[in-house]
């Protein structure tokens, strides 16, 4: 009996072939939004979710009649990014307004209305204000603010989200595996990664180019904290 050799069956990479083992149902999964600009990414990539970095810049409306000051202007997440109004109520209180036009309550507070539908709160001159990743103090000066004085918080937003772990990402708070091919070429988009409770063979994993054996190791460990353990 002659023997005929077969070419080898060589298995392309698909959506979780990375996988040794997972939880049931969706346990091991997560629904994350990757960043745009990374181009086309393969299953099995190490992706990182790092913080924002946020920058807010107060100024005082043109044409105020109080000259208090706003000290202290910062942002952190939630902050939306954008431009936050504030508008004095009174010589007093003021409202806070975010980038989508809704009043933001100060922190474990409301915001009010009276019944005539006029806002009545919920800022405190004097008090500082932090709510929703805002945060800042105005203060009275020598001349007192006046219904319809105003003010401004310019919020920018950079960096932050889910991407491919490289040797210059900074802020790291968690890792994951990309399950399935992602472009991410044109927009951010919208993809599942295994972030917990995975057995994964480590020989299928995709690093960036730029990261050094320590800082893959590094990785590796951090992954296996979350549970997710490569083989």
């Amino acid at each position: 009996m002659s023997y005929t050799p077969q070419t080898p069956l060589v298995e392309q990479r698909h959506a979780g072939g990375f996988i040794v083992s997972i939880g049931n149902g969706h346990q091991s999964i997560d629904r994350v939004e990757m960043t745009q600009g990374f181009g086309r990414l393969m299953a099995g990539t190490v992706i990182a979710f790092s913080t924002a970095t946020f920058t807010a810049t107060g100024a005082a409306t043109s044409g105020n009649t109080g000259n208090g000051t706003l000290t202290g202007a910062v942002a952190t997440y939630p902050a939306l990014a954008g431009t936050y109004t504030i508008k004095l109520i009174s010589s007093t209180e003021f409202t806070v307004t975010n980038p989508n036009g809704e009043l933001v309550p100060a922190l474990g507070g409301t915001v009010e209305i009276d019944d005539d539908g006029v806002v009545v709160g919920p800022g405190t001159v004097g008090t500082v204000f932090n709510a929703q990743g805002i945060g800042f103090l105005l203060a009275a000066g020598a001349t007192a603010f006046i219904e319809g004085d105003g003010f401004t918080i310019a919020v920018t937003d950079t960096g932050g989200g889910w991407a491919p772990l490289k040797s210059s990402s900074s802020g790291v708070t968690s890792y994951g595996l990309l399950y399935s091919v992602t472009d991410t070429a044109n927009a951010g988009v919208m993809a599942a990664a295994v972030v917990r409770q995975a057995e994964v063979n480590a020989a299928e994993l995709i690093w960036d180019a730029s990261l050094s054996a320590t800082q893959q190791n590094t990785a590796t460990a951090a992954l296996k904290a979350q549970g997710v353990i490569s083989r």
